[in-house]
């Protein structure tokens, strides 16, 4: 009996045993596979953190989020291994989510919000960080001079100088840097469905020249040193012409082909050349008050053959010269002046009647009455990627004008914190001081898929001195 008793005891403490060994084991596996779904999470909350500062990064570093990011991007922005990030954009503020194993049992969110001044007017392009890259074509002088036909500093532009030296001039300030925001090479940009700009500026007191141009043309046929001009025809603006300087020289270094169609500029020209003979001096055809006028490049059939007509851009002479084009899609019409039958002020603003809104009654010589000739410009082309029923492409091109303070030509009355300054948004006033639609035909069109632009300028007898800053453009 005894002996059973042992067997039996050894076999109870045998089952015993077995009991707990199974027991710790359980334990030991459940331990162990807390640890690795513990692991797990936080090697998912990582990687969701991780994506979340990757999606801010990219909000930062893109152009044109504005607030309706979520809208654009309702899925978010999905990584090769199915890893997400979501944004939201609110005014300055950026709220970035990372997502990882988005509807599984392992899913994984991180949210960070950061607000970041300024971030919703940051502009693609500006003078405050591309001013290195705005190239200057003159016949003489170092841009780094402020003594030069064009010069530059780090905040301001400066088209042309005063005085009997300065006579007989032409020049052009055109961005030639490649911003990765706007998709630009050596200058050329993206033109996609179109751009916003802003700037302000001055004629300095003394100026009686010929005015400037802001112009933007086609990057299929031009490059940042294309310009217009010629010797001594200052009312080409150095946007008309082919650039001729003395027999042989042709500034834009291509033999005289001057600025290519398609193009476009938003003319100020405070100086009145009333001829109606195309290749005559003084034969812009303008009328007698300052004014800003949308134009474009002639009828592309007329040329001067005294003018150096046998150069490639012998058709450019009438460019700038009101009333010039078919207003076809091929070549629209110039804007014509009060001189000319069809004239409109919602291509052509004299500083007083405009194309919407009240008369302004702004006196004749609003561009060179100096200090209170200080102007904020602010212009929004928009440009369409499909062809309307004629089986062209629509373009609308709208200016604001507005008068900044006496003598500031920082222009406090439209800081940075304005929505005439603010870029990177379209703008809600309705009554621009222009407002021109216009068809491109196919040829046309394509050509434009890239776009330069800058500022031209030119002196004949009478010269002047233009200073622009506060420079920036979005693309749309």
């Amino acid at each position: 009996m005894i002996g059973l008793n042992q067997k039996g005891n050894v076999l109870l403490y045998a089952v015993i045993a077995v009991t707990a060994i199974s027991v710790l084991g359980t334990g030991i596996y459940f331990f162990t596979t807390t640890s690795t779904f513990g692991g797990l999470w936080a090697n998912n909350q990582n990687r969701a953190y991780q994506l979340a500062l990757t999606g801010k990064d990219y909000a930062l570093t893109q152009r044109d989020m504005g607030n309706d990011v979520a809208s654009k991007y309702p899925n978010g922005f999905t990584l090769a291994n199915g890893d997400k990030f979501r944004l939201a954009i609110s005014g300055d503020t950026i709220t970035s989510t990372g997502i990882v194993n988005e509807n599984t049992p392992y899913e994984a969110r991180r949210t960070i919000t950061v607000t970041k001044t300024g971030f919703s007017r940051q502009e693609d392009i500006s003078f405050a960080k591309d001013m290195g890259a705005i190239g200057v074509t003159q016949i003489t002088g170092d841009p780094s001079d402020p003594t030069a036909f064009i010069s530059k500093s780090s905040s301001t532009v400066s088209l042309g100088k005063i005085g009997v030296s300065y006579r007989d001039q032409f020049g052009a300030a055109i961005y030639s840097g490649s911003a990765v925001q706007g998709n630009c090479v050596d200058g050329e940009c993206e033109f996609g469905t179109g751009f916003n700009a802003f700037f302000v500026f001055q004629f300095a007191s003394g100026s009686t020249g010929d005015g400037f141009t802001f112009t933007f043309f086609n990057g299929s046929n031009n490059n940042s040193t294309s310009i217009g001009g010629y010797a001594g025809r200052g009312e080409l603006m150095g946007y008309a012409g082919t650039s001729y300087v003395s027999p042989g020289y042709y500034l834009d270094g291509q033999g005289g082909l001057g600025i290519q169609a398609p193009k476009v500029a938003i003319e100020f020209d405070p100086y009145s050349n009333g001829s109606d003979t195309a290749c005559n001096a003084e034969s812009r055809y303008d009328a007698t008050r300052n004014h800003m006028a949308l134009m474009f490049w002639g009828d592309n059939t007329t040329y001067c053959n005294f003018l150096n007509g046998s150069a490639a851009g012998r058709y450019s002479f009438d460019d700038n010269r009101h009333g010039s084009g078919t207003d076809s899609a091929a070549d629209p019409m110039n804007a014509k002046s009060p001189f000319q039958t069809g004239w409109s002020d919602c291509n052509y603003f004299n500083g007083n009647s405009r194309c919407t809104g009240a008369d302004l009654g702004w006196g004749s010589d609003w561009l060179l009455n100096a200090p209170d000739n200080v102007y904020a410009m602010r212009v929004e082309v928009t440009r369409s990627l499909t062809q309307n029923g004629s089986n062209n492409y629509d373009y609308r091109i709208k200016v604001w004008l507005e008068k900044c303070g006496s003598g500031d030509l920082n222009c406090a009355a439209y800081s940075e914190t304005s929505n005439l300054a603010n870029t990177k948004v379209s703008y809600t006033d309705t009554n621009p001081k222009l407002d021109r639609s216009i068809q491109l035909d196919e040829p046309h069109h394509q050509a434009f898929n890239t776009t330069l632009f800058g500022w031209t300028t030119a002196t004949g007898g009478a010269t002047q001195e233009v200073n622009i800053s506060r420079f920036r453009m979005n693309f749309q």
